[in-house]
C-alpha cells in the first residue's frame, strides 16, 4: 500500500488499471494457480503478481479474472503472511463475467469492489448470479452441468467434444466457462444487494464484445438498462469519452445531445484498462500487455485518492478527475515547470538547548501542485506553514509575517526561531535550506509570492479609503505572475499585456467615439435651438420683423392712377423707354439671384471636395499609422503590407472635377459684373426719365418738405409767382430719384415757374442745374 506520506498529498494524478488478470483466470498466460491458494506454487505466484505490480506505473489495480475471485483471495491471504513481500499499491477485488445478451457476439460485464469487502460478501454475489439455460446460482457444479447439457453442435462451435466433456470433470468446468451466459437482470440485482454500496458495475463499451454491439433498435429496452444502471464504461475512444464525461467534442458533437439523454444527463466515468493477461509483457506488443501496459498508450489516469472513495468521488465529478491518454494535460505542465512547483515541506529542530521544546520538528508535508486553500481551525497552524513556506521562498513580504516575528515565535531575541531549520523542497529536486530566524535576502530572486493577511487588510483599507492604488497593482502582479509565456507575448508586466491585448480594441473604440462625438454635436445643435431661450430670440426676432414690415408700409406712396388723357409722342416715347427699361431690370434681377444661387452652391461643391480631400487624407495617414504599428508583425510572419492590404486614393477625379467648379465660378463672375453694368446703366437711364408725381416743398429755398415720394405734390395754386430755387440736402443728393446720370446734378433744384406745364403741373425753368 502507498504510504501515509504520499497519501497525505491528496488527489493527484494517477495511472488505474482496472483491468487486470491473474493466474486464477481461465485465460491466464502462464502458470496457474494450485487449487489450494496456500499452496508453495501458488504463493509463488502471487509474489510474481505482487513484484510485477510494485513495478508498474499504476497506482491502482483491479483483478478481473473470469468467473472467480480466487486470484484476489490468494492475494489476500499471502499478505497476511508474515514473510510476504510489501504490496504498495491498492488492488481492488472484481470479476468479469459473460451476459445473455441480443448480438451476434457475446458481452461482457465487470464488477468493482471495494478492498475492504468481506470474503463472505463476495461468495453471495456469486450466488446471486444466473446461468441462463440452467437457472442456478453461478458454481463451479453448475457450470459442469452447462457444458453437459448443451448440444454436441454447440461445444464444437467452441472447441470441445461432447466425448471430453462427459468424461472429464475439468474439461467439463472449462467448457462451461467457455459457454455459460448470466441473466442479465441477477447481474444488476447481485450489484444492488452488496452492503453499503461496495460493489460498482463496469461495462464495457467498445471495447472487446461490449454493449455497443448489442442490436440497439432492435432491443432498445435491454440496451438502455445496462446503459443506465452502469456508472463506469470502458473505453479507448476520445470522442466517446467525452460523451461519457460530459464533455462535447468535434468528434461527438452530432450525436452527443441523444447519448447524454440516454445516460439520463449522468455523466459516466470512462477508462480503459491492460486486459493483462500475464505480469509482464512485451513492450509494443498488444497481444502480450503486462500490468500497465495500456493499448496504444490509453493509459487511464484519476485525480483521486487511491481508494475505493477515492473512485467513486471520480464517479461524480468524470469530466475534472479522469483522462484517458498519455498524460493529463495538468500533468505536462507540471512535469515542463518543475521549478514553479514545491514538492514538500519540512522542518526539523537543531540543537539540543534545554527549554526548547520540539513543537515543529519532524514536520514533512508534501504538496499538492494543484493546491488552494489550506483549511483548519484557529491555531492550527495555517499561518505558520504560510510563513515557513514564505521565508524559504524569499518573499518580500516578511516584515507583515503573522508567526515568524518578534512577538511571536521569533521572540525578541530570536528565540525559539533559531532552532528550526525549514527546508523547501522543489519538483526539480532543488532545495532552499535555513534557520526560521534568518530573515529573507534582499539579494536573492524571490521564488514565492506571498501576500500576508496583515497586508492584504493593510491594502484593502488603503483601497477602500481612497488613499492608494497598491491593491489593484498587486493583484495584477499577481494575475501577470501566473500567466504564461504564450499568453504574455513578451509583455514585462500586467499593463503592457493589457496595452497589447487592448490596442485594437481601443482603436476601433477611437472610431466609435469619433462617430459619436459628431452625432452628439449634431444633437447638441438641434437642442439648443429647441431651447426655451432660443425660441424666445426667434419669437422676439419675428416681432421686430413685423414691425419692420408695418412700418414700411407706412411709408409706401400712394398708387397713382393711369392717366386718362392721351399721351403726346415725347410722354409715349419716353414710357416705353422706361417700360422695356424696367422689364431689363427685372430680368436683370430675377438672373442676378439665380446667379448667387448657382455660385453658393459652387462654394458648397467646392468645399465638399475639400472635406473629402481631408478625409482621404486622414485615411492615408492611418493606413501609413497602421503599417507602421504592424511592421514588427509583419517581419515575424514574413509578410509584406502589400500582401495584406492596398488603398487607391484617386484625387486625380477630384483635381478633375475642382477644375470644372472653378471654371464655371470664373463664368459666373464675368455674367454677374455684366449683369452689375447693365442694372447700373438701366437705372441711370430711368432717372432721366421725370417722375409721375412732384414732392410738395415748403416756401423756402434750402429745405425739402419731405423726400420725394413721401407726401403728394403741391397744387400750383399754392405756389407764389416768385421763382423758386430749391436744393437737396448735401447729404441726400444721391438718394434723390431726380438726380442726372450724365452730370451728377439734381433736377430737383432747378426754379420752378407758375406756368402749368403737361398734366397741371409746374413747368420748369431751363435754368442750369446746381
Amino acid at each position: 500500500m502507498m504510504t501515509k506520506r504520499e497519501i497525505s498529498r491528496g488527489a493527484i494524478w494517477r495511472q488505474w488499471d482496472l483491468h487486470v488478470h491473474t493466474p486464477a483466470s481461465f485465460h491466464w498466460s502462464g502458470d496457474r494457480f494450485d487449487v489450494d491458494l496456500s499452496s508453495a506454487k501458488s504463493k509463488k505466484l502471487v509474489d510474481e503478481m505482487i513484484e510485477a505490480m510494485n513495478s508498474a506505473e499504476p497506482a491502482v489495480f483491479a483483478i478481473m479474472d473470469y468467473w472467480t475471485f480466487d486470484g484476489w483471495l490468494a492475494l489476500r491471504r499471502r499478505l497476511k503472511d508474515e514473510d510476504a513481500p510489501a504490496l504498495k499499491k491498492l488492488v481492488l477485488p472484481g470479476i468479469e463475467l459473460r451476459l445473455a445478451a441480443p448480438m451476434k457476439g457475446r458481452l461482457n460485464a465487470h464488477v468493482l469492489f471495494s478492498n475492504e469487502v468481506d470474503e463472505q460478501v463476495l461468495r453471495d454475489f456469486i450466488s446471486a448470479l444466473r446461468i441462463e439455460l440452467v437457472d442456478r446460482p453461478l458454481s463451479e457444479p453448475a457450470l459442469r452441468e452447462l457444458a453437459r447439457k448443451v448440444g454436441e453442435d454447440k461445444l464444437k462451435h467452441h472447441g470441445f467434444k461432447k466425448v471430453d466433456v462427459d468424461a472429464s470433470d475439468e474439461k467439463a468446468l472449462l467448457a462451461g466457462v467457455v459457454i455459460a451466459e448470466i441473466n442479465a437482470d441477477s447481474y444488476r440485482e447481485a450489484i444492488r444487494k452488496v452492503p453499503n454500496e461496495h460493489a460498482i458495475g463496469l461495462m464495457p463499451f467498445d471495447t472487446n464484445d461490449g454493449l455497443a454491439e448489442v442490436g440497439w433498435q432492435e432491443h432498445y429496452a435491454y440496451a438502455m438498462n445496462l446503459f443506465q444502471t452502469s456508472p463506469i464504461f470502458e473505453t479507448r475512444d476520445a470522442d466517446l469519452r467525452g460523451a461519457f464525461v460530459g464533455e462535447q467534442t468535434a468528434g461527438n458533437a452530432k450525436w452527443f445531445k441523444n447519448f447524454q439523454t440516454g445516460l439520463n444527463n449522468i455523466p459516466r466515468l470512462a477508462v480503459s484498462g491492460s486486459d493483462a493477461h500475464c505480469f509482464v509483457g512485451t513492450p509494443g506488443d498488444n497481444n502480450k500487455r503486462g500490468y500497465g501496459d495500456f493499448p496504444s498508450g490509453k493509459r487511464t489516469w484519476i485525480k483521486a485518492d487511491p481508494t475505493f472513495h477515492g473512485l467513486k468521488q471520480a464517479i461524480l465529478e468524470p469530466a475534472k478527475r479522469s483522462f484517458i491518454g498519455d498524460k493529463p494535460p495538468k500533468v505536462q505542465e507540471v512535469d515542463s515547470n518543475k521549478t514553479f512547483y514545491i514538492e514538500s515541506i519540512e522542518i526539523s529542530k537543531t540543537g539540543d538547548k534545554a527549554g526548547v521544546g520540539r513543537w515543529l520538528h519532524g514536520c514533512d508535508i508534501p504538496l499538492n501542485p494543484d493546491l488552494v486553500a489550506v483549511i483548519g481551525n484557529k491555531g492550527s497552524g495555517k499561518s505558520a506553514l504560510a510563513d515557513v513556506i514564505a521565508t524559504l521562498g524569499n518573499s518580500k513580504q516578511s516584515k507583515h509575517f503573522s508567526f515568524l516575528k518578534k512577538d511571536r515565535f521569533w521572540g525578541k531575541t530570536g528565540e525559539p526561531a533559531r532552532h528550526f531549520t525549514g527546508t523547501l523542497t522543489w519538483r526539480d529536486e532543488s532545495t532552499e535550506s535555513r534557520p526560521l530566524n534568518e530573515s529573507p535576502s534582499e539579494e536573492k530572486a524571490e521564488l514565492v509570492r506571498y501576500i500576508p493577511q496583515g497586508y492584504f487588510e493593510e491594502l484593502c483599507n488603503e483601497h477602500v479609503s481612497g488613499k492608494s492604488n497598491a491593491f489593484e497593482k498587486e493583484l495584477r502582479s499577481v494575475i501577470f505572475s501566473h500567466a504564461s509565456e504564450e499568453m504574455r507575448l513578451g509583455a514585462l508586466d500586467f499593463d503592457q499585456l493589457t496595452e497589447q491585448q487592448e490596442q485594437s480594441l481601443r482603436n476601433r473604440l477611437g472610431e466609435y467615439r469619433k462617430e459619436l462625438a459628431s452625432t452628439n454635436a449634431a444633437i447638441v445643435r438641434i437642442e439648443e435651438q429647441l431651447q426655451p431661450i432660443e425660441l424666445k430670440k426667434l419669437t422676439d426676432l419675428l416681432l421686430l420683423k413685423g414691425k419692420q414690415i408695418e412700418e414700411h408700409d407706412k411709408l409706401k406712396p400712394a398708387e397713382v392712377a393711369t392717366p386718362t388723357e392721351a399721351m403726346s409722342p415725347e410722354q409715349k416715347q419716353a414710357a416705353e423707354g422706361l417700360a422695356a427699361a424696367s422689364q431689363q431690370a427685372e430680368v436683370a434681377r430675377k438672373r442676378s439671384q439665380e446667379i448667387a444661387g448657382e455660385t453658393t452652391d459652387l462654394a458648397k461643391r467646392q468645399k465638399a471636395i475639400g472635406n473629402i480631400r481631408e478625409q482621404l487624407r486622414l485615411l492615408q495617414r492611418s493606413f501609413d499609422q497602421a503599417e507602421k504599428t504592424v511592421s514588427d508583425d509583419l517581419k515575424l510572419l514574413g509578410f509584406a503590407w502589400t500582401d495584406l492590404a492596398a488603398i487607391d486614393i484617386k484625387t486625380a477625379v477630384l483635381d478633375e472635377k475642382s477644375t470644372e467648379l472653378a471654371t464655371k465660378q470664373g463664368e459666373i463672375k464675368i455674367e454677374a459684373e455684366k449683369l452689375a453694368e447693365t442694372r447700373s446703366s438701366t437705372r441711370n437711364s430711368t432717372r432721366r426719365c421725370w417722375p409721375r408725381r412732384w414732392p410738395s416743398w415748403k416756401a423756402s429755398p434750402t429745405r425739402h418738405r419731405k423726400h420725394i415720394g413721401g407726401s403728394t405734390a403741391t397744387p400750383a395754386s399754392a405756389i407764389s409767382s416768385t421763382s423758386l430755387r430749391r436744393t437737396c440736402p448735401p447729404n441726400n443728393c444721391k438718394r434723390c430719384p431726380m438726380r442726372s446720370a450724365r452730370s451728377g446734378a439734381c433736377w430737383c433744384a432747378a426754379p420752378l415757374s407758375t406756368a402749368s406745364g403737361p398734366m397741371g403741373r409746374p413747368k420748369r425753368q431751363n435754368a442750369g442745374p446746381t
